[in-house]
């Protein structure tokens, strides 16, 4: 487990929000989430906040075999941040 990183869940964006806001129709749990800025996106399973070592993701993964993959990814986002590379690739 990561040190001195918090893991939190956020509840998913329903589904008209998603919709309205990008045109992709997805069903209720969305799995998504809203990005904040620096993020290059608008909406994601998960999101990592470099300089405040928090990693979010959609509460709805938390009963999918597929979280550890998503917060995997973020974690490995945590660690080249915290080494110095740019991030701007992944």
């Amino acid at each position: 487990m990561p040190h001195q990183l918090q893991i939190v869940p956020e509840t998913d964006v329903s589904t008209s929000v998603l919709l309205a806001a990008t045109g992709l129709e997805r069903p209720d749990p969305t799995g998504m989430i809203a990005c904040p800025q620096p993020c290059n996106v608008r909406y994601a399973a998960a999101y990592s906040l470099y300089d405040r070592n928090i990693t979010r993701y959609a509460a709805s993964w938390e009963n999918s075999d597929s979280l550890a993959f998503v917060l995997e990814y973020e974690f490995e986002n945590q660690i080249l941040a915290a080494l110095g590379y740019s991030l701007k690739w992944r």
